[in-house]
């Protein structure tokens, strides 16, 4: 599965107005469910979470978790499109891969 990336601002704001929100620990995620087959994935990460190479560490890190639910989410015929917007808080220190994939398993009912 293939993800594209929100880089729109208008994007964002949907996403913002219409979204559910899932809150866990230092990751907020906001989600849009879309009537097209459309899987769009987009980051907020602060400067102050750390330097460039540990950004991109954890976006890879919830990239892959977010993959592996969706691909599971998109296996259900009645399941369309999905926008997903990630805001990762600066306090961040340690990603647990496998403690957020069950929980977002549990919060996607997969």
């Amino acid at each position: 599965m293939e993800f594209k990336s929100l880089n729109k601002k208008s994007e964002f704001i949907e996403l913002k107005k219409f979204g559910k929100r899932i809150n866990h620990r230092f990751v907020s995620i906001t989600y849009v469910e879309k009537q097209k087959e459309d899987f769009k994935l987009g980051f907020q990460i602060s400067k102050k979470s750390g330097n460039a190479v540990f950004r991109n560490k954890i976006k890879r890190q919830i990239r892959n978790v977010i993959k592996d639910v969706c691909c599971k989410y998109k296996e259900n015929p009645s399941n369309n499109g999905l926008w997903i917007s990630v805001y990762v808080n600066p306090a961040i220190e340690k990603f647990d891969y496998s403690e957020y994939k069950s929980f977002l398993e549990k919060k996607f009912d997969l």
